[in-house]
């Protein structure tokens, strides 16, 4: 939902999240420039600025029970158990923990014994400015980490299963990376552009005919200290596959 989702709090939004759009900076303990964490870029966007708050959605199964009501919409502690393979008793404790964050609420049931919850929330994030304090760091790096792992499972899914795709899919399918030299200023705003080059993609209500939801997750870190000993390139080229 993880993420959201853009450039700072300051100026608008994984998830990321892990449910929808989602980036982030200084995920490591290296010291780098002001970054941020940011998933799902638009609508009810909520900023984290309380450690404690971000230590509570750091849990895996909160992250991963926030996902499902993004995808699935409203959804009971019984349906989030099958997706995050625990017990519902387990999955309601964190429904209501997530409700005392202001990220879900109950939602009217026919029967009024079926209790649904929804997500209240579009993305969260963490202003630029907080993230002087030592104490926000340290609250955001399993934020962090955990979008990163719900990214790399997903790819990983893909891979497993990448045979039963179509062909168009299997084509569609990308896979990047380059190596450009940057500032950091210009580093944020290589991820604000390609934010806003998904923007359209995002807000459309109505999708065309062939249209299916895809996983698209950006990672950008300064090379470790060990890797920039060597020598500079001229020039960072990059690649890519459709398919291999």
């Amino acid at each position: 939902m993880p993420d959201p989702h853009e450039a700072d709090s300051s100026s608008g939004p994984v998830a990321t999240c892990p449910y929808a759009c989602g980036r982030a900076t200084n995920p490591f303990d290296s010291p780098i420039p002001k970054g941020y964490f940011r998933k799902m870029s638009f609508g009810n966007y909520l900023e984290l600025t309380d450690p404690k708050v971000m230590r509570a959605l750091a849990h895996p199964v909160r992250m991963a029970i926030l996902s499902h009501l993004h995808e699935a919409g409203p959804a009971t502690a019984t349906e989030c158990a099958k997706v995050t393979e625990e017990s519902p008793s387990a999955c309601s404790y964190h429904l209501r923990r997530l409700a005392e964050l202001g990220f879900v609420e109950q939602t009217p049931s026919e029967d009024g014994r079926e209790r649904r919850w929804r997500l209240l929330i579009s993305g969260y994030g963490i202003p630029k400015e907080a993230q002087d304090r030592p104490e926000i760091l340290a609250a955001m790096r399993p934020l962090t980490r955990r979008w990163i792992e719900d990214a790399q499972r997903v790819v990983a899914e893909y891979m497993r299963k990448e045979p039963r795709f179509e062909p168009a899919w299997r084509k569609a399918a990308t896979f990047q990376q380059t190596n450009p030299t940057v500032t950091p200023e210009e580093l944020i705003r290589i991820g604000e552009q390609i934010q806003e080059l998904f923007a359209p993609y995002q807000e459309r209500q109505e999708h065309p005919e062939g249209a299916e939801r895809v996983h698209v997750s950006f990672v950008a870190v300064p090379w470790p200290p060990k890797r920039r000993s060597g020598r500079r390139p001229k020039t960072g080229r990059s690649t890519h596959r459709g398919k291999r």
